[in-house]
């Protein structure tokens, strides 16, 4: 099947509509040939994905054998604690977590 341009030119119009921005650098790097991280990794994506998920990601850092995650909690009963900082370990299968009444305020505890 051959596949041609519809003009010969594009307009500038539409030119300046298809940039994007540049990338932006990954917040965390993970080797996934490593149980742990792979691990963290599965766990991450099943805890902020699909209908019945758990956490809507704000950002995460990586920290050593960390990752510190900014996340908004999806169903709670108190609305007044719906941000945490949660300690996602990549060396074992533990998580920690701390109740914070903003997501800013859980970022400033990110550094």
């Amino acid at each position: 099947m051959c596949f041609y341009a519809r003009h010969a030119s594009s307009s500038r119009r539409r030119l300046l509509r298809r940039r994007q921005a540049p990338p932006m650098p990954p917040l965390a790097l993970l080797d996934l040939s490593k149980p742990g991280e792979r691990q963290a990794h599965d766990f991450l994506v099943r805890a902020t994905s699909g209908r019945d998920r758990m956490w809507e990601l704000k950002t995460l850092r990586r920290r050593g054998d960390v990752l510190l995650c900014v996340v908004r909690w999806v169903h709670l009963d108190k609305p007044a604690l719906r941000f945490s900082l949660a300690e996602v370990s990549l060396t074992e299968t533990a998580i920690r977590w701390q109740y914070y009444s903003s997501a800013e305020a859980a970022r400033a505890n990110l550094e």
